[in-house]
């Protein structure tokens, strides 16, 4: 029997959720294998829409973690995603609706004897926050615009480090990474140790924030506020190049009143992925399944790839269909705020 354990690629929960199931391994699958074989299992990512289309080819012996339920039956499964939720329970796959996949692991490992170290107790509070987004304005300006000291990084820092190593825009680089952080001597939780250190964080990270900051001077061109439907609406489609980095979190930085956020951004084989979110320092205005509206716009208007959580969510969509993709979105959210008035 060979294990692999399949993840999210380009994502912090994804990897971290991959950290857990090698440091739970026996807690969480039930199975005791060696520390040789445990280090030797083979880490892939891969994307929920590659899932839902079916274009990943799964093996039985399968770990999957963060991602979609498979079609194809697979060794274990868990996942936090209010989309995924299962329409009936399966020997070794889990769900439930968590801040990250990561955090909902280690409760399934503690509940199954695993004794948790503080540090792992301390970076669950730190993958749930940022998997949720759940940041301070603050803590925004500390983990994405650049400092002028990173002597003493608080836990979030460390964690968004990590982060910009394995969210690039080359998915090769991310494949790799992925891979090589998840064979080497980690410390205690996923973004701590020497050898983790060797291989310079602080160089991606840096080089992300001056992404970062290069965008944000760029981006007022094909970003708007469409007062109508009370939704800041980031149009790739508009300009032939995008200098720099996006900042997911400029819309609510410079439209605070927002109540939502609609970004269409073409990509590969003339598709466009969209994206949708609320303002991350008001959740409480999000009148709507974000993760839902998202699955419904995939089926809709591309190839069923779509979902997400309560309070974001995203689509593969074909590029031919995006002007209507943004109509119903925005319909959608403004019926969900015109009804919560309504029952105010």
């Amino acid at each position: 029997m060979v294990h692999r354990i399949i993840t999210h690629l380009g994502c912090l929960d994804g990897y971290s959720s991959a950290f857990m199931v090698k440091k739970f391994f026996k807690e969480l699958t039930g199975k005791e294998i060696s520390e040789e074989e445990l280090k030797d299992i083979d880490v892939v990512g891969t994307y929920p829409g590659d899932v839902q289309t079916e274009s990943f080819e799964f093996h039985e012996d399968d770990i999957v973690v963060d991602l979609p339920q498979p079609l194809t039956k697979v060794f274990f499964w868990a996942d936090h995603h209010l989309t995924s939720k299962p329409k009936e329970e399966k020997n070794n796959y889990f769900w439930k609706e968590a801040p990250s996949c990561s955090g909902f692991l280690i409760e399934l490992a503690e509940e199954k004897g695993a004794t948790l170290s503080d540090e792992i107790k301390r970076y669950k509070e730190t993958i749930d926050k940022i998997d949720t987004a759940e940041y301070s304005a603050e803590e925004i300006k500390e983990c994405y615009h650049l400092q002028n000291n990173y002597d003493n990084p608080t836990d979030l820092q460390k964690a968004v480090m990590v982060l910009a190593m394995i969210h690039t825009n080359d998915n090769y680089l991310n494949q790799q990474v992925l891979k090589t952080l998840l064979t080497i001597n980690l410390g205690e939780t996923p973004v701590e140790g020497t050898e983790l250190q060797k291989l310079n964080p602080m160089m991606f990270y840096r080089a992300q924030l001056e992404g970062f900051a290069i965008w944000r001077k760029e981006v007022d061109e094909y970003i708007y506020y469409d007062e109508e439907h009370d939704c800041v609406v980031q149009d790739d489609r508009k300009v032939k190049f995008t200098k720099g980095l996006a900042d997911r979190f400029y819309a609510y930085t410079k439209f605070p009143e927002a109540n939502y956020n609609v970004r269409i951004k073409p990509i590969e084989r003339d598709l466009a992925r969209i994206s949708v979110n609320c303002n991350i320092f008001h959740k409480d205005w999000c009148m709507l399944d974000i993760g839902l509206l998202c699955a419904n716009v995939g089926k809709k208007f591309g190839e069923k790839s779509g979902g997400g959580h309560y309070t974001v969510g995203g689509a593969i969509i074909n590029l031919e269909n995006s002007d209507k993709a943004l109509k119903y979105i925005l319909e959608k959210l403004k019926e969900a705020d015109d009804e919560a008035d309504l029952n105010k």
